[in-house]
């Protein structure tokens, strides 16, 4: 899985990469450009935002003359989206269980208002019951997937099932990764500035640049389980697993302080270590099994 020598087969990936990026932030900013408006993200927008990359992708095939049944649809072996659902569950107790127990930033385990909304919306009962929330928490990391891997799909079928596919003709596995998570994380940035799509407080660019250096890295681990699977759904799943398992099950269930805002979720400085970490260990694996 090395860059390919043919200056024509070179030329083309080029010239496919760039098409897809131009599509890319075009058909962005006409979703992002109405969050910005409103300095909100609703979840209309999110999509329309978040399936850009995949329309993108599709149009690309459509005007360069390629099947869009190029594309690398096949399911692959099952135990790449095991890994891709479960990898998220693992770094995300190693970026907050030290949040919890050291209490950074003022932060503690069991938000009790979120335990309150999973009781309430699982049986209608305001008042917090542990049961009810912990039977609410298993429904939304298994039927949860399903409305946040409709979305990650619009994304991974850009990024990770043509973007870094061209890339991986013109440079070597280490740079489709950290290039791929840089663009990645630059494509967040409007939403961060210029709407609710940040920390709440404290200095936006600095968070800006937290973000960077948190989905950066990502960029390695998620073209290592798209490599190696030959598939986008891994990607997918790991997408949507992270997006579930950060955003919506580990922030929420943390009791935040004043300076909460500084260690948890993308905005936080663990992630960015844990990422790196991550990066690390899948370029090594990935050397060792030939494809870097």
């Amino acid at each position: 899985m090395h860059q390919v020598a043919d200056p024509k087969v070179r030329a083309a990936a080029w010239r496919a990469f760039g098409l897809f990026i131009f599509l890319t932030f075009a058909l962005t900013s006409i979703f992002g450009g109405l969050m910005a408006y409103q300095g909100s993200t609703p979840n209309i927008l999110i999509t329309g935002v978040m399936w850009s990359p995949g329309v993108a992708a599709i149009l690309c095939c459509l005007i360069l003359k390629r099947r869009i049944s190029s594309l690398p649809w096949g399911w692959g072996e099952w135990r790449w989206n095991w890994y891709a659902w479960l990898l998220p569950i693992g770094y995300g107790l190693v970026i907050y269980l030290p949040i919890w127990l050291f209490g950074l930033g003022g932060s503690s385990f069991g938000n009790v208002e979120t335990l309150a909304d999973w009781t309430n919306q699982l049986t209608g009962n305001e008042e917090p019951n542990m049961i009810a929330a912990i039977i609410f928490l298993f429904m939304l990391a298994t039927v949860g997937m399903v409305g946040a891997a409709s979305r990650a799909l619009g994304e991974e079928i850009g990024w990770r099932g043509f973007m870094i596919w061209e890339m991986r003709k013109v440079m070597p596995f280490w740079a489709v990764g950290l290039l791929s998570g840089a663009i990645w994380a630059v494509w967040h940035w409007p939403a961060i500035l210029f709407t609710d799509y940040n920390a709440g407080e404290g200095n936006f660019v600095l968070q800006m640049f937290i973000f960077t250096m948190a989905i950066l890295p990502q960029g390695v681990v998620f073209a290592y389980f798209a490599f190696k699977s030959n598939s986008l759904w891994p990607p997918v799943i790991l997408h949507a697993s992270h997006n579930l398992f950060i955003q919506r099950i580990y922030t929420p269930l943390t009791t935040r302080g004043e300076g909460s805002h500084f260690y948890i979720d993308e905005f936080g400085i663990v992630m960015p270590f844990v990422g790196c970490l991550m990066a690390y260990y899948f370029y090594r694996r990935a050397v060792r099994e030939g494809f870097a």
